[in-house]
């Protein structure tokens, strides 16, 4: 081996090994047998333009142990400092940091790659059975085209016809030290105002009057949820004839919980509450959205066009 790092304790912690130019792939074995032998949790291969940062405890083969891969021309400064200081930082080595770090980052990767291999089947699954949601984003997008809006005997027949014929298997390749900036994936529910999705149809601002009151939002999905609230707090006691009004053809958009809402496909949830625990749900297209205004005016005697005035895009 040709560098050990001990950081201050006998037993050594990154084994470095350096390749001539161009050949920094050719020393993974070595590199891999060195590591097993000693149980050093973390291994360079470089051949120092090129460096490639491994966790040899993980499971798979050399490419599915590496996490990181830098090459020093191209990556940007802060990333390769970043990178090199999460790994090779003596003090983090040390304590026990670094190790931490390459273990979390192998997980992160693997996961990934799980989630990549799973894409066909979850497409598959959606064209098969397509969501009430689906079939409006799509009929919405070619209405924005051809200024047609196509049946849903149509989109369904395409759907179904879709096949795949090939699998999802490349590697993913993260950026540098992506897996400690990412933030963790968020729970099937999604409850921030911030938070945006296919369904808002772009992130056009969104302008309406609400009881003769103009008011603008970044996204429909906003403008939803505002116009919902200020109803709902006028009439607090007709919540429940909102909620029925508002039925879809396969679900409750209005609730109580994220359940009630996705009865048959609870990971599409995506909610947010109108008023006093009653939630809206946000997974849908905007000519669906306009639909569960006028339900609710007409729950409580006001009037579209009138009371509430709005155009959502492709609505």
């Amino acid at each position: 081996m040709d560098f050990a790092l001990f950081g201050g304790v006998r037993q050594p912690s990154v084994f470095i090994e350096v390749k001539g130019v161009g050949r920094a792939g050719s020393g993974d074995k070595q590199l891999f047998e060195y590591a097993f032998h000693q149980g050093v949790p973390i291994c360079v291969l470089t051949d120092g333009r090129e460096w490639s940062f491994y966790y040899p405890p993980g499971e798979g083969d050399y490419s599915q142990r590496r996490v990181q891969k830098l090459h020093l021309v191209e990556r940007d400064e802060n990333q390769l400092e970043e990178t090199f200081r999460r790994y090779l930082q003596r003090e983090r080595v040390r304590t026990g940091e670094a190790r931490d770090a390459v273990d979390l980052d192998f997980r992160d990767l693997r996961s990934r790659r799980e989630a990549q291999r799973s894409i066909p089947q979850a497409w598959q699954s959606l064209v098969g059975e397509p969501e009430e949601l689906l079939v409006e984003l799509l009929q919405d997008q070619t209405e924005a085209i051809s200024g047609v809006r196509p049946s849903s005997t149509a989109v369904l027949a395409f759907l179904q016809s879709l096949s795949l014929t090939s699998s999802v298997e490349q590697p993913v390749a993260p950026k540098a030290v992506e897996a400690s900036v990412r933030p963790s994936v968020p729970a099937n529910l999604v409850m921030s105002s911030n938070t945006n999705n296919s369904s808002n149809s772009g992130s056009r601002e969104v302008t309406f009057e609400l009881f003769g009151e103009t008011r603008t939002t970044n996204t429909a999905k906003s403008a939803l949820v505002e116009i919902l609230g200020e109803i709902a707090k006028r009439y607090p006691d007709r919540m429940l004839d909102i909620a029925h009004g508002a039925r879809g053809k396969s679900r409750n958009h209005i609730a109580r919980s994220p359940e009630e809402i996705y009865p048959k496909r609870p990971d599409l949830a995506r909610a947010e509450e109108i008023f006093d625990g009653w939630l809206i749900g946000t997974n849908i297209a905007n000519r669906e959205k306009l639909r569960i205004i006028q339900a609710a005016c007409n729950a409580v005697g006001l009037t579209l066009g009138k009371d509430v005035v709005i155009d959502f895009p492709n609505a």
